[in-house]
């Protein structure tokens, strides 16, 4: 999934905050397993378009969940 570069995988712990609401921009913060934090800044547009790919990720599971149940 890199760009040629090394992969580093994190952990979404909750943390957040709202660094602007005007424009709105919002500060999400990432774990790795060596205790690095990184802080991704998001705008309105990218913050829907991660709610977006969430939302597939979670359908996906969904649908995954219900053919294993019949």
């Amino acid at each position: 999934m890199g760009l040629g570069g090394t992969t580093i995988r994190a952990e979404f712990l909750g943390n957040y905050s709202v660094a602007s609401l005007d424009p709105l921009l919002g500060v999400f913060e990432l774990s790795t397993s060596t205790d690095t934090t990184i802080e991704v800044l998001l705008d309105r547009y990218n913050a829907e378009a991660l709610l977006s790919a969430l939302a597939q990720l979670l359908a996906q599971g969904e649908a995954s969940e219900f053919d294993d149940g019949m």
